[in-house]
């Protein structure tokens, strides 16, 4: 009975499988169908996009022809007024090239407000004769073409109709730019841009949900734009524009017993939205047909495998029956087959055994990769167990040295963001695990090609113990480095991991693994001073400190009061030649002990801050701003670390100090301009009966040059220096009649006038009277 229904589960597994299929299918069927139906609706968006974009570049360009903005805001015709049916002409043949430019786009022209006129590429014609000739409808009215011509708002789109060259109405998209005025609701003149909506259904016409369903554009109002329904198209009354939400978006529709799938678009480009209604039946029609095929197979399946399973089980337990006895005579066990669930028992047998030895397998792998790395770290650090021979501890873990000569190479990961972008889904641990993997690995391997390399983890780097093979010391040297070259190179190019690696001299016996491993150590730290990504040998390094006297570092206070001093000025650039000079002077040329190379850090660090705090404001400004600056500063693993930290701080800082400065300066002139000024009116003031007051007599009283003090005086007043004192003598020269009841030559000789004829055509100028009706009209 276990069998048969063993073999009734086989049956009726893929049966179930199959119904799983069916309803995942028909998700994966409908997600396909909306995803296919948005991208659909996308590409309609990109191609009215693009046709929008274009009516509202071509809108930009007649808004900024130079002709039509002279048309709009220039008072050019008050004077000129023969010229103004010229420009109009110039205008429309400006247009007409236009139209060659935007063949795609059907019709396009200006309404002048003031004038009710339109131009059309290459027509002048008024308000209702173009209104015939491009919209001419009982539904579009005269009165209705006029509103929109005339309202003040900003750009947009919306629906018109529009009589194409053959004569045909067509419904069409228009593009309205007013020209802005004063008012905002009566502008100067609108820009019409208008494109078929055909142009833009072209991109449905061999989509079959498409021509089945309503496709709609709609302006930022909710009005039709652009629809596929060659009737009258409207969206139901209850519509959910509310819903209408976000970039993109799905949702269904109940209308008229009806159920829509509504797929939308918004797009911010034109501020328009995109919508398809299509009905749900349309999508589900095949997938009916594959839904009654699928339960016909499942009768069809119960059927036959019901026979099937009948034949074959009397068929095929005979193997399984001696299968069973094996097991029990191999496992010392009796009973057959436990309870009656055969392939329970096998499994269960198998799946011991082989547990088992995977336990063994992994416990020896594990404890033998943490021994043998326990066993190099003890060597590295002098650290070897006297009671254990050396040579049964190196033959337990497979490790064999070939001679007595020893060298310690370091390897530490720089800059390990991009190894970890790559491995996505894996913990920080893990991922350090991986790359302390591929280290070690990639070391041991290239290391053992010509010697015998042991590699180890020592903290965040990979130590490898390297036994040389014969050969002289010098080419020692050269094939260590050839390693780190070969090591970094590769590394850095399959995985991106970027190292730095430091060598210790050659030491025979092993007692010297352990002065080998303090070396690379020692040259390590150097790291700070020689860079990252480097190749570090003790040998090197120790050749070029005794080369050198090492008394201090240079650092003079006049140099940091030069530094001071730019930064407080704002002079980037000579406080950053005045920083890099010091660099140079310290470590362009030989390699500082690390300590003095700390010491050095510090106090460029310490000039800094003394000069933020010197500067005053800017110290609350600079480090409100960027907290972490002096941290990461004072951080530097390496003097280029620091450089590059220092030159931004300083960039920032400066920055900030000659913006302030300029300021100051320019709040200096405006003062010295505004006393200037008020000396002038004080002067004019006092001296305005003089006959021969002007400006040169003003410029030598001031001691400068007459055409800048006036060009200084409208600059700071807007007023020109002459209109200023004819205006003060006309306006005491009122007075006076006035009050004084004097005659206009009494008056003009008052006021400075030299000749009672230059006095009137002044008077008359700045007044728009002669000074005798001024007279009269005081005495009346």
């Amino acid at each position: 009975m276990t069998w048969f229904f063993s073999y009734l589960t086989v049956l009726l597994l893929p049966i179930l499988i199959s119904i799983v299929v069916y309803y995942e299918s028909a998700k994966t069927l409908e997600s396909e169908i909306h995803s296919a139906s948005s991208s659909l609706l996308n590409q309609l968006k990109e191609i009215a996009d693009n046709q929008f974009a274009n009516m509202q570049r071509l809108s930009f360009e007649m808004t900024w022809n130079i002709k039509v903005q002279e048309l709009m805001y220039s008072n050019k015709y008050q004077h000129y007024q023969n010229e103004y049916r010229y420009d109009l002409y110039q205008i429309t043949q400006d247009l007409k090239m236009y139209r060659s430019t935007y063949s795609f786009i059907d019709n396009f022209y200006i309404y002048i407000n003031s004038a009710q006129t339109v131009l059309l590429p290459g027509v002048i014609s008024d308000a209702e004769q173009a209104y015939v000739r491009e919209h001419q409808d009982a539904d579009f009215t005269y009165e209705r073409w006029r509103e929109l011509m005339t309202r003040g708002q900003t750009p947009g789109f919306v629906p018109i109709l529009h009589i194409g060259q053959d004569g045909e109405k067509r419904k069409a998209v228009a593009y309205l730019e007013s020209y802005r005025s004063d008012q905002p609701e009566q502008p100067l003149g609108m820009n019409v841009v208008i494109t078929d909506q055909a142009r833009i259904l072209r991109a449905l016409g061999n989509v079959e949900l498409f021509n089945k369903g309503q496709v709609l554009i709609l302006n930022r109002n909710n009005e039709i734009l652009v629809s596929n329904d060659a009737s009258t198209p409207k969206l139901p009354s209850d519509f959910p524009y509310d819903k209408l939400t976000g970039n993109s978006g799905f949702f269904y529709l109940n209308v008229g017993g009806q159920r829509y799938e509504v797929f939308y678009l918004h797009s911010p480009q034109s501020e328009c939205k995109y919508i398809s209604m299509i009905p749900s039946r349309l999508f589900w029609e095949k997938a009916e047909k594959v839904r009654n095929f699928t339960y016909a197979s499942f009768v069809v399946s119960l059927l036959g495998g019901g026979l099937l399973t009948f034949i074959f089980l009397r068929r095929n337990y005979g193997p399984i029956r001696r299968l069973l006895r094996t097991l029990d005579e191999k496992a010392g066990h009796s009973g057959g087959n436990k309870g009656g669930n055969e392939f329970h028992y096998i499994e269960e047998t198998l799946g011991h055994t082989f547990m088992k030895m995977d336990e063994i397998t992994s416990n020896f792998n594990r404890h033998r990769s943490v021994l043998r790395s326990h066993l190099i770290m003890r060597l590295l650090k002098g650290k070897t167990d006297p009671q254990i021979p050396l040579d049964d501890s190196l033959t337990a873990y497979s490790m064999k040295f070939i001679s007595d000569e020893f060298a310690v190479m370091l390897f530490l990961a720089e800059e390990t963001d991009l190894f970890y972008e790559s491995y996505k889904g894996m913990s920080l641990q893990e991922k350090q695990r991986l790359l302390h993997f591929i280290i070690a690995n990639v070391v041991e391997d290239l290391a053992s090609r010509r010697h015998a390399g042991f590699v180890a983890e020592v903290d965040d780097a990979a130590a490898c113990l390297i036994n040389l093979a014969s050969g002289s010391e010098d080419s020692w040297k050269d094939d260590l480095k050839d390693i780190a070259k070969e090591v970094q190179s590769f590394l850095h190019r399959a995985f991106k991991i970027n190292l730095t690696v430091s060598i210790s001299s050659i030491h025979s016996t092993i007692p010297g693994i352990n002065q080998a491993y303090n070396e690379a150590l020692d040259a390590m730290e150097y790291k700070l001073v020689i860079g990252r990504k480097e190749i570090l040998t003790y040998d090197q390094i120790s050749k070029d400190f005794d080369a050198g006297t090492h008394k201090g570092y240079y650092y003079p206070l006049s140099v940091e009061q030069q530094l001071i001093n730019y930064v407080k000025v704002g002079d980037f650039e000579k406080a950053k030649s005045t920083v890099d000079h010091i660099m140079d002077q310290n470590l362009g040329k030989q390699i500082q002990p690390v300590q003095l190379a700390r010491c050095l850090m510090f106090d460029l660090t310490g000039s800094l801050i003394k000069t933020i705090n010197e500067i005053g404001d800017v110290q609350e400004t600079f480090l409100a701003q960027n907290p972490k600056a002096i941290e990461r500063l004072m951080a530097s693993e390496t003097i280029q670390d620091m450089r590059h930290h220092l030159t931004d701080i300083l960039l920032k800082v400066c920055s900030y100090t000659s913006a302030k400065r300029l300021t100051n300066i320019q709040h200096s002139r405006q003062q010295a301009v505004q006393y200037l000024v008020e000396q002038v009116i004080v002067f004019i003031e006092s001296h305005y009966q003089d006959v021969n007051l002007n400006i040169s007599l003003i410029g030598e009283q001031m001691d400068m040059k007459p055409f800048y003090l006036s060009k200084l005086f409208k600059d700071q007043t807007g007023e020109g220096l002459l209109d200023y004192i004819n205006k003060y003598r006309i306006g005491k020269a009122k007075s006076a009649m006035r009050e004084q009841k004097l005659s206009v030559h009494e008056a003009a000789e008052l006021t400075g006038f030299s000749e009672v004829t230059s006095f009137i055509r002044t008077f008359k100028k700045y007044e728009g009277i002669t000074p005798g009706k001024f007279k009269e009209m005081e005495d009346q």
